[in-house]
């Protein structure tokens, strides 16, 4: 700030030089979209009749009537709008970005739009671009609190779009090419000094001495500020190293082992400049965080008639027609309002000495009129008589009714839309007629979502460099819920190491219009419930989630209930289930050591009854084995043919009843018919042969 001229730097003077002719040729550009734009306010506010005319009928005590229906058709698209928001939706671009820090992201934006009251901003742009034709919405920084160094990103409304003067070089919709814009206030001169003491403008005693290019910033008893934003360049040099990473600045001396630069260039950097400035000096100025100058239109029509920009909004071309049915309104109260008081008629003298009287005859209610007889050639004539005409009613009456329906037709909006009855009555076919309107009206709430996902990219560009320390961010979820976490430093959650660093990587934003997250949800319950007059048996598997959707209190709890009701296995619990009670997890540690006990037990009892089983087994088979032995032994010594035979015989028995046994079969048992117990010992393999347990042998 400099304290007088003589201080003032070439930088300076320079700067309010480039800001001077900068200024004129914004305020000469929009010379006309502005004229417009405020007879589209003024009629949207009411005045509707051109001055000479309502001077005129005043003059003439004729009604001068103003049925205004212009608002009725700017709420029916704004109000549209209001129940259906565009939202910000965060998504990674490199791979060095991730899903969770872009879920930070954007609960951060709906921090920050809930924490600026974003909506009335969105509402105020968007109010404007439908009434004349273009809005703003700006953003800026500020400290969470008086005694905090950390600072947090504000979406701030422009009330007044007339304050704004943009770069008429900048052609795109959102702004986004803007090289320079003006915001500008307006105080009164007292205020002026008061707030800006030291100001070599305020030890002024006039303003001449600032000649004609100060007459634009001093008006009367009104002295202009303004917020000058300006994108300068800084020429840098980009490392690009072979990790991927780009390095700006100058080349890095000193590198990790391994890491190398692969590429060089030189780049112009773009860095956006602020300056508080007046007639003569620069206020304050500072640098802006961001790439982008945090100042974002929203337009309505757009239309380039050989070079010349022309803004529009729903009035524009509705002003005739409103101005049509304010006249034959006017005219059908004033026709039918004289109709029964058509002037009096009579002969010249007849009124002498009662003109009073006669006079007021259409304006008051007279209990008797009195007249002069007046004699014609001897001729006494009657007594005044009124003209009695049929006045034009039923025509001015239609005259107004086309009138109307000129309106809906300008605005897009028909009688559906506006709430009247028609010929539709299923609910499908209301709603594809209300989307008529909202189709032809579509592009405003489209050039919205175009200007909001610039203020996003406007917002995602500055985060990282607004919340650049270690902090605990509050952020908010699509369904409201808040959520504390902590940002640009590691942190552990359950058990593992996780930062979310909104310096790295690269985020782009999206926009996603639509009914609100409650809308959502009323309509999903309406459907549901839809659902379950048809099909009874949702209500058995879903009930709670029905519930669970609806507002009246108690609705979570009841849901809650429901849900326990559910068949097992119905529900997905995530690996969220409710803890049991401390007893309940004691008598379950004590019923598994109990288990494990008994299963132990088990295994040895088996273990032993295999063994004996097997050693029973090798017996019996040893024995038969011998008797069969000692039976050869006897035939061999026998000599004699029949005893050959008998002997023969027996052993062809003893043979039968062995493969009866299976003696040349493995012993099965429970351990190789079936699958092992856990933990219990195999039995060792039992031998060939031998006779098992029951053995009708072992009796004989």
């Amino acid at each position: 700030m400099a304290d007088n001229p003589d201080t003032k730097t070439s930088g300076e003077d320079a700067l309010l030089e480039t800001a001077r002719k900068r200024f004129k040729l914004a305020s000469e550009s929009e010379t006309s979209i502005r004229a417009e734009a405020m007879l589209d306010m003024d009629f949207r506010a009411g005045n509707q009749w051109p001055a000479e005319i309502k001077n005129e009928r005043a003059s003439d005590s004729r009604p001068c009537l103003v049925i205004n229906r212009i608002p009725q058709f700017i709420r029916q698209v704004t109000n549209d709008q209001r129940q259906n928001r565009p939202a910000l939706k965060v998504h990674p671009v490199d791979d060095k970005a991730d899903p969770e820090t872009a879920r930070i992201y954007q609960g951060i934006i709906r921090h920050i739009e809930s924490n600026s009251n974003a909506d009335v901003a969105y509402d105020t742009a968007f109010d404007g671009a439908v009434t004349h034709g273009r809005g703003f919405i700006r953003v800026i920084t500020d400290y969470t609190s008086p005694t905090s160094f950390d600072q947090e990103l504000i979406i701030k409304r422009v009330r007044n779009p007339f304050t704004v003067y943009m770069d008429p070089g900048s052609t795109e919709p959102d702004g986004s090419d803007m090289n320079w814009c003006f915001i500008t206030e307006e105080l009164l001169t007292e205020d002026y000094k008061a707030q800006y003491k030291g100001t070599e403008l305020a030890s002024m005693d006039d303003f001449t001495a600032l000649g004609d290019e100060g007459r634009e910033w001093t008006q009367g008893d009104k002295i202009r500020i303004a917020e000058y934003f300006y994108k300068d360049f800084e020429v840098t040099e980009l490392h690009l190293l072979n990790t991927g990473e780009v390095v700006a600045g100058k080349k890095p001396a000193k590198l990790p082992e391994g890491v190398t630069v692969v590429q060089t260039r030189k780049s112009n950097l773009p860095v956006i400049k602020w300056a508080k400035i007046n007639a003569a000096e620069v206020i304050e100025e500072r640098t802006w965080v961001g790439q982008w100058i945090p100042v974002v239109p929203v337009i309505g029509d757009e239309l380039d008639i050989d070079g010349k920009l022309v803004l529009e909004g729903i009035v524009r071309h509705a002003r005739d027609s409103q101005r049509m049915y304010n006249y034959w309104a006017s005219s059908e109260t004033e026709t039918i309002a004289l109709a029964p008081r058509a002037p009096f008629i009579g002969a010249e003298g007849q009124f002498e000495g009662h003109e009073t009287a006669w006079q007021q005859a259409n304006r008051k209610n007279q209990a008797y009129l009195q007249f002069k007889p007046v004699a014609l050639n001897g001729t006494v004539m009657p007594a005044p008589q009124r003209q009695v005409y049929e006045a034009p009613v039923q025509a001015i009456t239609m005259a107004r009714m086309h009138a109307a329906d000129d309106l809906k037709s300008t605005t897009g909006i028909y009688d559906t839309s506006l709430g009247a009855k028609s010929n539709e009555s299923s609910g499908i076919a209301i709603q594809r007629r209300n989307m008529q309107a909202q189709t032809s009206n579509f592009h405003f709430v489209d050039n919205l979502s175009r200007s909001l996902r610039h203020l996003g990219r406007i917002l995602v560009d500055a985060i990282p460099k607004v919340y650049d320390t270690a902090r605990t961010q509050r952020i908010i979820g699509e369904d409201g819920k808040q959520e504390i976490v902590r940002i640009n430093e590691i942190f552990q959650d359950k058990g593992k190491e996780q930062i979310y660093d909104l310096g790295a990587g690269k985020y782009d934003v999206a926009i996603e219009t639509g009914p609100s997250y409650a809308t959502k949800r009323q309509e999903g319950v309406a459907a549901m419930l839809e659902l379950t007059a048809k099909y009874p048996k949702v209500a058995e598997v879903a009930g709670d989630l029905m519930v669970q959707g609806m507002e009246w209190p108690g609705a979570s709890e009841i849901a809650e209930r429901l849900k326990k009701t559910l068949p097992p296995g119905l529900v997905d619990d995530k690996g969220e289930k409710a803890p049991l009670p401390p007893e309940a997890q004691q008598q379950m540690s004590q019923m598994d050591q109990m288990i494990q006990q008994l299963t132990d037990q088990l295994n040895k009892a088996n273990q032993k009854l295999e063994t004996k089983s097997i050693e029973l087994e090798s017996r019996e088979r040893i024995e038969m084995a011998k008797v069969q032995a000692n039976l050869e032994i006897e035939m061999a010594k026998m000599g004699s043919v029949e005893a050959l035979a008998m002997l023969k015989a027996e052993i062809s028995q003893i043979e039968n009843r062995l493969n009866i046994l299976g003696q040349n079969e493995a012993i099965q048992t429970e351990f190789t018919e079936q699958a092992a117990p856990q933990g219990a010992v195999p039995p060792p393999q039992t031998p060939t042969g031998g006779f098992s347990p029951g053995n009708p042998m072992e009796q004989s």
